[in-house]
């Protein structure tokens, strides 16, 4: 009995002291607009939230189901034309049922395209992100009608933020959208860190170490990789909305290679299969993107080569390096 007792106060420290540092980061994350008044950071902050839940997302696939997807910027692309669609044709100002018709229509295009895709695996599963991926890149571009072709579907408007009738202001506030963005994700990541440490994450790790044993022991492999594969979309549709809101317009662009390339990127810089890291990866990423765009105009060339220079010095990502360093600094708490 005093054995189960010791244990199960064990395992709650353990959870508490694995919780702290995230809890430290959100209030820090919380109360940056109180210190910082320029609207350039606040939205350079707020870029970054965004495009960390969709490398988040990507991890989902990558790290924990073993699935590489280059363009799953797709989806974030979809999403966010389909909330933009509805506050500008719809209901301007009705943000939340905006965000479900985003991921609902989100949902109802991943579904099949993933059943499709985890049919396959490995390199087939990767092109098959590919040649879906430019599919739908090919409508946004060329269905000037709904998307506005190469002009991208423009003056969207940025709604009021209410919640039970409170009215927290408009989303144009700088303020306002990094906040509702912080706790969107915020919410996002402490839900996907809760199925990612259940069975069902278990389910997936074990498909991606070795999916004939997990097979053989009856795990429906197929299945499982349809449900990482559709929370990992839901997700990126998060982020659409979320950018669209922000950004007031989308173009085709978004969902080109490149970008997908660059949230791939990101996963890579921040540790794959931790899904925090992924959120620093983007912001290294956006903020090498940033200094060197306004040295160069070919900045593209040298945030490769940087890219390069972290991916085989740092393998493991900036969550590796994170990770050393809070041991290093707790071996030497505890021997002092």
């Amino acid at each position: 009995m005093e054995e189960n007792i010791q244990r199960n106060v064990i395992g709650n420290n353990i959870r508490i002291k694995e919780v702290i540092p995230y809890v430290i980061a959100f209030l820090i994350l919380l109360i940056i607009p109180i210190f910082v008044e320029n609207k350039f950071y606040l939205r350079l902050f707020t870029e970054i939230l965004i495009y960390g839940l969709l490398a988040l997302s990507l991890d989902v696939l990558l790290g924990f189901t073993g699935l590489l997807s280059f363009m799953h910027n797709t989806y974030l692309g979809i999403a966010a034309y389909i909330t933009g669609l509805f506050l500008k044709h719809i209901s301007g100002n009705s943000m939340w049922l905006a965000f479900f018709a985003a991921i609902l229509g989100t949902g109802l295009i991943s579904v099949p395209v993933g059943w499709v895709q985890v049919r396959t695996g490995g390199l087939a599963f990767a092109l098959l992100t590919i040649a879906f991926g430019m599919m739908f890149y090919t409508i946004a571009w060329k269905w000037y009608s709904v998307t506005g072709g190469d002009d991208g579907l423009v003056g969207v408007p940025q709604p009021d933020l209410t919640f039970f009738g409170i009215h927290f202001g408009s989303t144009g506030s700088c303020k306002v959208m990094y906040l509702l963005t912080l706790i969107v994700v915020a919410l996002c990541f402490v839900i996907t860190k809760r199925i990612m440490s259940s069975p069902f994450g278990s389910v997936l790790k074990a498909i991606r170490e070795n999916e004939g044993r997990a097979s053989f022991v009856g795990i429906p492999c197929q299945r499982f990789k349809l449900y990482g594969w559709t929370l990992a979309c839901l997700l990126a549709a998060v982020s659409g909305a979320l950018y669209i809101i922000y950004k007031g317009n989308i173009g085709p662009g978004t969902m080109s290679a490149f970008s997908g390339a660059s949230v791939l990127m990101m996963v890579l810089l921040g540790g794959i299969g931790t899904l925090w890291g992924p959120i620093i990866g983007a912001a290294v990423f956006i903020f090498i993107h940033d200094y060197l765009s306004t040295l160069t105009e070919h900045w593209e060339i040298y945030v490769g080569l940087v890219v390069i220079l972290l991916v085989i010095f740092m393998p493991s990502g900036f969550a590796w390096l994170i990770q050393l360093l809070s041991k290093k600094a707790l071996r030497e708490k505890n021997n002092g």
